[in-house]
């Protein structure tokens, strides 16, 4: 009868590991495969899947399967010895360990599992003198690092996927608490919370124990955000079961165990990288501990291999890296114990300072996109060195260098439509400034910089009054400084600004001495923006078409020199409603496939939703109405999402001649009302539309209806939100094939969204749809978040119910 040692611990309700052991069996079952390795970080559940593992295979191992526990032994020439005293081998002193166990277990088919070798690894040899001394026996070892043996197959150990995290804390909550109640709102929870704590099953369990003293949410509430490292995870969940090893029974303790085993140079690697809030570069890494990158490379793939910091693969042109976040606080909290803190912020800031200068320069031209897509993984990282930099002391360089890295980054947040991001940054900003008085030339031209973002953030929130104030404060610091290209810059702003204040004889003016220091200054960049406006004067202002096509040519020409795709996109989009409204019906749509193209491909939301109500427009010149109106629909989320009034005038421009084509007169009277609303709060009530029925619109609904109806029909509209009239129009307006809620709603979503609403109707764990896509596991998360909430649904277990009952898995199979 198959033996096996009792072992310190035995969880017979495993959860969420069956994959690992069907994996783990097939590996053993193979004649060739000698010593198989569990790897993982502490916590994780090695010791717990090798017994469960252990407890399948006895039939498999005549001779014995032997769990030989090696945390308490100290040094690695223990090893054998231990394994001696668990299968009770009787000792002759006359005899090796080696001997003794080579007599003991010669001709027997035996499996040893050997716990926890992490501390031990310069005992391998002798595993390896083991294996060859003993023919027909299996070693099954946990590790938190591969031995490095060539005969070694290593099994890394994953945490729990998203569903089994939450099954396991829902069990370990019970059992402390049987009258632990599950309602919708505490599911949720608890999914968040196992999601911050990464799966780790002992982190799931230890927060599961404190239910006893605080409700899931409250738990979740507890633990920071990311930009704000602390101890309150690893304090909050600090006491775990007694009959776990001492290490285990905190997370603290269970990480502590790990870094201890570290040398010198990999404890302040660990520390370095836990500075980083989002995945990081190799290069950021050096440059932050002041290493060649050669080094820093076999401190990280050292560290990788002890399962402390994970390879991440997001980005295609390079391995990024990331750290679980209980790891990440608890090498946090010992930059504080080392007193590094001070050098790494200057160094931090110092490196993300830099990057922010070279990607103002970057988005200017050809290498655009690489820069858009590097700011796109390193945004937390640089939101971490703005909080720091503008925490220091005032006028300190630290506190400069967070306004600049600000500043530097307007461009970015303007391309990817952040407005929300860099309205909030930009009002805290403003009240730093405004709290000191200096005279200091790096001073003022910070200031100059933040009062030119205030203007732009108040000119995207249709505050046109307060744009102009800071626009002009920001032009007048900027002459006192005799800095040309941003006087260039900030004079073209106010031409905008005073377009939307009806001051066009001005606007004009700022545009012509914008435009003429640009030229003097051989700036193509700003002579694209400055043609850009030219055109959207002449389309929507002075009805000179023939200007419109000039100038559109104009910022085609320059945005293609430059090889700019945001501006190649913006100009095409402009030139194709120019030619629109020229009556060039075909010319236009090609250039409008071309700015789509680009906007669809680099994510340039601002622009495609411009280009969708152009190819709207165009469409419906053509009676391609059910075209019209898909185009319409894609148009209508991200309208929302940017809070883009004019866009929105735009798009009830289309729904009306829609509804006027389907005779729906109480639809075009509530359309007339609402953009009425909406260009009188944009101060563009005389500008050109994009369409030139609203008279006769109004005439033929009038006439249908009588004046009364007519009247409270258009005054339906002057109270509803944006959201309200977006959903009006999708479910009253659009002509399409399939038309149903379904489809509506699921038209809110983005592309990304829709995929990942697929793949969780499928069954697909977090972890799962983040390899499937290719990013990690924290934007797979805001995804999820984002499409529960534009469902209306509480989890994902009912954003499933509501895709399969509505027949869109099969309809996405199809597609």
């Amino acid at each position: 009868m198959t033996e096996l040692a009792t072992p310190p611990i035995h969880d017979s309700n495993m959860i969420g590991r069956e994959k690992d052991i069907e994996a783990l069996e097939i590996f053993l079952a193979k004649d060739n495969l000698r010593l198989l390795t569990l790897t993982g970080l502490g916590g994780i559940g090695k010791t717990t899947l090798a017994i469960s593992l252990a407890s399948s295979l006895v039939n498999r191992f005549p001779g014995g399967i032997f769990f030989v526990a090696l945390a308490p032994i100290t040094q690695s020439d223990g090893i054998l010895l231990e394994i001696v005293h668990t299968l009770k081998v009787k000792q002759n002193l006359k005899k090796s360990p080696l001997e003794s166990l080579k007599e003991y277990l010669s001709q027997k088919k035996a499996l040893l599992i050997l716990d926890n070798f992490e501390h031990l690894m310069d005992g391998a040899s002798q595993i390896n003198d083991l294996l060859q001394n003993l023919p027909d026996l299996k070693l099954l070892i946990t590790s938190r690092e591969p031995l490095r043996l060539r005969v070694e197959q290593v099994y890394p150990v994953a945490p729990l996927s998203s569903n089994d995290a939450v099954t396991l804390f829902i069990q370990r909550a019970l059992s402390v608490n049987p009258d632990f109640k599950i309602s919708k709102e505490s599911s949720n929870a608890i999914e968040k919370l196992c999601q911050r704590l990464d799966g780790l099953p002992l982190a799931v369990e230890l927060a599961a124990l404190r239910t006893k003293l605080f409700t899931p949410q409250t738990l979740l509430d507890r633990l920071k955000p990311d930009l704000e490292p602390a101890t309150h995870m690893l304090d909050l969940f600090s006491s775990g079961a007694r009959d776990l090893p001492e290490r285990q029974q905190s997370l603290r303790k269970m990480i502590a165990w790990s870094y201890e085993l570290l040398d010198l140079n990999e404890q302040h690697t660990l520390r370095a990288a836990s500075v980083f809030p989002a995945t990081f570069e190799i290069k950021m890494l050096s440059g932050l501990m002041n290493i060649k990158e050669t080094q820093a490379i076999d401190l990280v793939s050292s560290l990788i291999d002890k399962n402390l910091i994970k390879p991440s693969f997001e980005h295609s042109d390079g391995t990024r890296f990331y750290m679980l976040e209980p790891i990440r606080e608890f090498a946090w909290n010992e930059i504080r114990v080392t007193g590094e803190l001070g050098n790494l912020k200057k160094s931090y800031i110092s490196q993300y300072l830099d990057l922010a200068k070279k990607a103002e320069i970057g988005l200017q031209g050809k290498e655009q996109v690489n820069w858009l897509n590097t700011l796109d993984l390193e945004y937390q990282n640089l939101s971490l060195a703005m909080e720091i930099a503008i925490a220091s002391p005032s006028m300190s360089e630290l506190w400069l260098s967070g306004f600049l890295i600000l500043s530097s980054l307007e461009r970015y947040w303007i391309i990817r439509a952040y407005s929300n991001e860099i309205t909030t940054l930009s009002n805290r900003a403003l009240e730093h400034i405004d709290e000191v008085s200096s005279n200091k030339k790096d001073f003022l031209e910070v200031k100059a910089n933040i009062f030119s973002i205030v203007g732009t953030c108040a000119w995207l929130a249709n505050d046109f009054l307060k744009a102009d104030e800071f626009h002009k404060k920001s032009l007048h610091l900027f002459q006192h400084l005799g800095i040309e290209n941003k006087i260039a810059h900030t004079l073209n702003n106010l031409g905008v600004i005073a377009s939307y204040l009806g001051d066009h004889k001005n606007e004009i003016k700022l545009f012509e001495q914008s435009l003429s220091l640009y030229q003097t200054l051989g700036d193509n960049w700003g002579q694209v923006r400055l043609h850009l406006n030219l055109n959207n004067h002449h389309l929507r202002i002075s009805a000179n078409n023939e200007l419109g096509i000039f100038h559109a040519q104009k910022a085609l020409k320059f945005a293609k020199m430059i090889n700019d795709p945001f501006f190649i996109a913006a100009a095409s989009s402009n030139f194709s409603e120019a030619l629109y409204k020229n009556g060039k019906v075909e010319k236009a749509l090609d250039l409008n496939m071309q700015a789509l193209r680009l906007a669809q491909e680099f994510q340039f939301s601002q622009i495609l939703a411009m280009a969708l109500t152009v190819k709207a427009a165009i469409e419906i010149k053509q009676g391609e109405l059910i075209q019209a109106s898909e185009s319409i629909q894609e148009a209508i989320p991200i309208a929302i999402a940017q809070v883009n009034k004019l866009l929105f005038v735009e798009i009830c421009e289309l729904a009306t001649q829609l509804s006027l084509s389907s005779r729906e007169y109480l639809h075009v009277a509530y359309l007339l009302g609402v953009m009425n609303r909406l260009k009188e709060e944009l101060g563009t009530e005389n500008d050109i539309p994009l369409w030139d029925g609203y008279d006769t619109a109004a005439i033929t609904a009038r006439s249908k209806l009588g004046k009364a109806i007519y009247d409270k029909e258009r005054n339906k509209g002057n109270t509803h939100s944006l959201d309200e009239i977006a959903a009006f129009i999708l479910q009253n307006c659009l002509i399409l094939e399939n038309k149903s809620a379904s489809n509506l709603t699921l038209s809110l979503l983005t592309s990304r969204e829709r995929d990942v609403l697929l793949l969780l109707a499928h069954g697909k764990s977090n972890d799962e749809i983040a390899a499937e896509l290719v990013v990690v596991k924290k934007t797979v998360e805001k995804h999820v978040s984002n499409v529960l909430g534009k469902l209306g649904v509480k989890n994902r277990t009912e954003a499933a119910a509501w895709a399969l009952a509505r027949g869109l898995v099969e309809h996405e199979k199809e597609d």
